[in-house]
């Protein structure tokens, strides 16, 4: 297991659709609800309204059978539709979120970068998340020090690395996390959708910063649906559908795989038009879009809605 980073063997994780997710509960919230409980439940039934947990029998599962191994140094993108199940896959490595079924080993100290914010404390300032941040990690302060510098240049914060997290932008929470996520010694780190927030020379620079990880040997797990950064940075692809591991192999044949499927449920994107002019000796057949190294960006198709967590409570 020496050169193994990360196992998973038969990961799950359900939620339970409709329900209200509970704030944050004090002791006397819980003694106080208890003591109310019984007394709701019948004055419910008495009025003929089915109990709470009847309501909560429609589940989903957002992950499913997941098992893999990766080993120390490889780069893979998760790649699949909105709803598949990559970032509940990555919050489960990540320890965010505990699966319902399974369980994930994880050899090496761990950094992600999952949504806007995620780790940080808002009342904290940059400077003191940064330290936080290192030390979560399990890093020592000199060495959280020696990385200072290079994380405050490379967010390009310095003037505002004194200021409560809360007063920033999104942008800047991105700039900030990033860098630390980067920067900061781990083995293993988690990407989510980072070229989804940011200006287009920041997103230059984080395609650069993350190639320059992969080839320090660190083991990274990227989400993205920019196929063109997929097949840059990364040598493994896992496709996922429903929840479910589909595939499992050499990133360019994972992505034409998954760019196949999509292919499968596009419509049209022209239509006839009668009133059109020329004389038709030249016809339209297909459009790709392309970023400015001349890889595929974004493919234009329809789709359906995204299945949402939101909402969803976790079994008890």
């Amino acid at each position: 297991m020496g050169d193994i980073a990360i196992t998973a063997h038969n990961l799950g994780k359900m939620y339970h659709i409709g329900a209200r997710v509970d704030r944050y509960r004090t002791l006397r919230d819980s003694i106080a609800s208890g003591v109310k409980a019984p007394f709701i439940k019948m004055a419910r039934l008495l009025r003929g309204h089915a109990s709470a947990a009847a309501n909560l029998n429609e589940t989903i599962w957002a992950l499913r059978h997941a098992s893999f191994e990766i080993r120390h140094g490889e780069v893979v993108g998760l790649i699949g539709r909105n709803g598949a199940g990559k970032s509940t896959l990555l919050k489960v490595l990540s320890r965010i979120t505990e699966p319902t079924e399974g369980s994930a080993t994880l050899y090496g100290r761990v950094g992600s970068l999952l949504e806007v914010g995620t780790g940080f404390h808002p009342e904290l300032t940059g400077r003191e998340n940064i330290f936080l941040n290192g030390a979560i990690i399990g890093m020592k302060r000199v060495e959280i020090a020696s990385k200072f510098d290079e994380i405050v240049a490379f967010s390009e914060l310095d003037t505002f690395i004194d200021t409560p997290v809360k007063h920033y932008s999104s942008g800047m929470y991105t700039r900030l996390a990033f860098a630390v996520a980067a920067h900061l010694e781990t083995e293993i780190l988690l990407v989510d959708e980072v070229l989804a927030v940011g200006d287009v020379s920041f997103q230059k620079k984080c395609m650069g910063k993350m190639s320059d990880v992969a080839s320090q040997g660190r083991t990274v797990i990227f989400v993205s649906h920019n196929m063109g950064a997929i097949q840059t940075l990364c040598t493994r692809g896992v496709l996922l559908r429903g929840g479910e591991i589909v595939r499992d192999g050499a990133v360019d044949e994972i992505v034409q795989d998954y760019l196949s499927y999509l292919n499968e449920g596009a419509v049209d994107a022209f239509v006839n038009n009668p009133e059109r002019q020329g004389a038709g000796n030249v016809k339209l057949t297909a459009a790709r879009v392309l970023d400015d190294t001349g890889a595929s960006s974004t493919i234009i198709l329809a789709s359906r809605p995204p299945v949402s967590t939101q909402g969803c409570r976790e079994p008890s």
